[in-house]
């Protein structure tokens, strides 16, 4: 697989995430069944419209609001216990 970067108006962008939420696929999926059948790619990328039964569909979508707490709740996690180090 290669890499390509896409540059998209934040409004194309969300749009696109909605529509791959709707699918129940990645954006990267939903951009090349999107773009496939344009540019004469038949090869299908996916023989299921069935929404995965996972995480994938929240990777990427946090928000900084959504964010803040996990944040603050980890910061714990970064302290060294001086007293059991020694």
């Amino acid at each position: 697989m290669e890499a390509l970067t896409f540059r998209a108006e934040p409004e194309f962008v969300a749009a696109l995430k909605e529509y791959a939420d709707r699918l129940g696929i990645s954006v990267n999926a939903a951009l090349r069944e999107i773009v496939a059948p344009v540019i004469g790619f038949s090869k299908r990328l996916r023989t299921s419209r069935r929404p995965r039964n996972n995480l994938a569909r929240f990777s990427g979508r946090l928000t900084k609001d959504d964010l803040a707490p996990i944040i603050a709740a980890q910061a714990d996690f970064s302290k060294i216990d001086e007293d059991m180090w020694k």
